[in-house]
Order: C-alpha cells, then structure tokens, then sequence
C-alpha cells in the first residue's frame, strides 16, 4: 500500500488533483481569463475562407500590396486562431453591384476596383485579392454579375 501512495507515477495525479481543488474553492477556471479573452475575440472575427487552401498556400496569398487580409490570416494568429469556432453572423450584406470572379468569389464592384487598383492590375483586366500580386488575372468579359433574386 505504502508502495503505492509513494511512487513517483502519483506525484502528477495529485499535482492536478491539488491545481482542480484550488480552482474550484477560488472559483476560477480552469483556463486562464487571457486565453478566454483571445478566443472571443478571435472567434468574432474569424470566417470560413479564414484557414482555407487560398491562405495556407502561401505567405504572398494573404496579403494585399503588403498587408494582411484579416487578423486571422496574418502569421501571428493564424496557428491560435484553428481552434476557435467560427463566428456567428446573424446578418449579411452584401456589397453594391456584386460581381463572381472565375474562381468563385463573390465581390461588390467598387471593392474589387479599390483592391485592382493597389494592386496595379492593367484597364481592362481583374485579379482576386485574395491572390495578391501572384495572383491569376482574368479579362473584364470573364467576370459575371450576380443577381440576388
């Protein structure tokens, strides 16, 4: 029995036994109120195209003319930010004149114009900037209007 209650396989059990009775006679968490305060905050403003194939290809592809997309997307929260859920949009709007570039994604008119024109994309043409200057280049005729019915 003596055996049993000294071995040093016991000493980590009752290192979390004691870190377990402190925080519930102290009413903390079991997590500390930083890490809690993160997680809100990053959960506020992270979205599913945060984390995708587009943003992890490379450091280039979350930047526009040099920075970063999101907060999420940058390399100094990125890593944190996996865990956390998504956050949850109960309204969404959609910028004026919506317009679907070839890959997919869905922009307002002025925005992708601004973003172009940081970018220095040539009249006439269109890049996504989630590319950022590597980024694929289409003709004004391959972009589509959206109609929101």
């Amino acid at each position: 029995m003596n055996q049993m209650m000294y071995a040093p396989t016991r000493y980590p059990h009752l290192a979390s036994l004691f870190l377990k009775t402190h925080h519930s006679l102290l009413q903390l968490p079991s997590q500390p109120l930083l890490y809690t305060a993160l997680s809100a905050g990053l959960s506020a403003l992270k979205t599913p195209s945060c984390h995708s194939i587009h943003t992890s290809l490379n450091s280039a592809t979350t930047t526009i003319g040099g920075a970063p997309v999101c907060p999420i997307c940058s390399t100094e929260l990125n890593s944190l930010a996996k865990g956390v859920p998504y956050a949850h949009h109960t309204k969404s709007f959609i910028d004026e004149d919506p317009i679907v570039l070839p890959n997919g994604r869905v922009y307002g008119r002025g925005r992708l114009d601004s973003a172009n024109a940081k970018l220095g994309v040539g009249k006439g043409k269109v890049k996504d900037p989630v590319g950022g200057l590597g980024g694929e280049e289409w003709g004004e005729e391959e972009v589509r209007r959206v109609f929101i019915l």
